[in-house]
């Protein structure tokens, strides 16, 4: 569906900083927002979940034991950003009933971006083993990320979890502007981190993947956001309420890349409100 495009029109609709000139403004604040809520919340810190120098996770315990654990997956289109930047959904979240994990992973070029989706199904399998430390429950995983991040988090919902559970203990997923098929990538400057072949493409885009896991599912954008964006997210809830799914999509006016965060850390908001309703609390 891209073949009319030129170079220019992909960096429009697939460059997210190019469309926001003031996104260094937004995360900073995000920064400094996380590095205060760590301050004030009791966590622990930088756990390691594999032998790659950036798999390493944050875990936020819930109040009372045997609560939803929501696993958080950072953006930065797979090359840049980590798990620092978005602590500040945590407290919310922990005011809603749920456990939190921050994950980080290593990052292109450094390794390949179908490392980067098996670390993030890595993560997932040690959040299970460590959940009751945190008041968590194994069975009750609600997969998230924004960006790159609701990329991953997707991924988990195609993923072969061949341990004989078939991923049922993810009870949800929310994804926030994320981007589904990776057909533009080739396109645009992150290509010189992110390098996929056509093969790459086919098996690493959730758009053109067959859920496995059956779960209720947020899929939220920024009206703000480029129209092609946009659309991706639209294309994926169909496709998710094509495979029988439950899918409830949003688009979220006045938001744009990289102010849409920050409604996940909105108690009074729609998008929070949908994640409620996710985490059954």
């Amino acid at each position: 569906m891209y073949e009319a495009l030129n170079e220019a029109d992909f960096a429009q609709h697939f460059m997210p900083r190019l469309a926001v000139p003031d996104h260094e403004t937004w995360l900073s604040e995000d920064h400094a927002l996380s590095a205060a809520t760590r301050e004030r919340l009791p966590h622990r810190r930088n756990e390691r979940y594999g032998p790659g120098p950036l798999q390493l996770i944050d875990l936020f315990p819930a109040k009372t034991p045997m609560s939803p654990l929501f696993v958080f997956i950072h953006g930065g289109y797979w090359r840049a950003l980590s798990k620092d930047h978005f602590a500040y959904i945590a407290e919310p979240l922990l005011d809603a009933g749920a456990a939190v994990a921050m994950v980080d992973y290593d990052l292109c070029p450094a390794v390949p971006l179908g490392t980067v989706v098996e670390q993030c199904a890595q993560a997932v399998t040690w959040l299970r083993g460590q959940a009751r430390s945190i008041n968590g429950d194994p069975d009750r995983l609600v997969v998230a990320g924004n960006s790159a991040g609701a990329h991953l988090a997707a991924m988990m919902l195609s993923h072969d979890w061949n341990d004989g559970s078939e991923g049922a203990f993810i009870q949800g997923a929310v994804l926030v502007t994320g981007i589904y098929d990776l057909a533009p990538i080739p396109h645009i400057q992150v290509r010189e981190d992110v390098a996929l072949t056509a093969q790459d493409i086919e098996r690493l885009s959730p758009l053109r993947l067959k859920p496995r896991v059956k779960a209720p599912v947020v899929v939220a954008v920024g009206g703000d956001e480029p129209p092609l964006w946009i659309d991706q997210s639209a294309r994926y809830h169909h496709l998710l309420v094509d495979a029988g799914m439950k899918s409830e999509y949003m688009v979220l006016p006045g938001h744009h890349h990289f102010s849409i965060s920050r409604a996940i850390a909105e108690p009074e908001g729609k998008l929070f409100g949908a994640m409620r309703r996710v985490l059954g609390s």
